[in-house]
């Protein structure tokens, strides 16, 4: 299995669903929390694994992610990975958060 076609069964899917789930109850904080957190991710993560990737703590399968698919170090699908992971748990967290009841002059997601 590619690393692409893993996203897009692991995290697509789910993401996609919760997205349609949510449609009504999508707002611009919702959103600016997505991009933030994706922002953090990508910030965080990415010198980290470009790191890891050039020392050799880990490598990647030339069958599942060619030479041509790379970025610096890494594939494009692990960056695309930080952003699908980070929506799909803004995401999760939106939907669990509306089926608890609001707190005393807070408002939902």
């Amino acid at each position: 299995m590619t690393y692409a076609r893993f996203l897009g069964i692991f995290l697509v899917i789910p993401t996609a669903f919760l997205a349609f789930t949510l449609r009504r109850a999508w707002s611009r904080r919702l959103t600016m929390s997505c991009a933030i957190v994706c922002a953090l991710a990508f910030a965080y993560t990415s010198p980290w694994d470009n790191h890891a990737a050039r020392t050799k703590l880990w490598t990647f399968d030339p069958r599942f992610a060619p030479p041509s698919h790379f970025i610096f170090s890494l594939p494009w699908e692990e960056y695309a990975f930080y952003f699908a992971q980070g929506i799909l748990m803004c995401l999760l967290v939106a939907a669990l958060a509306r089926r608890l009841p609001p707190a005393t002059g807070e408002r939902r997601l």
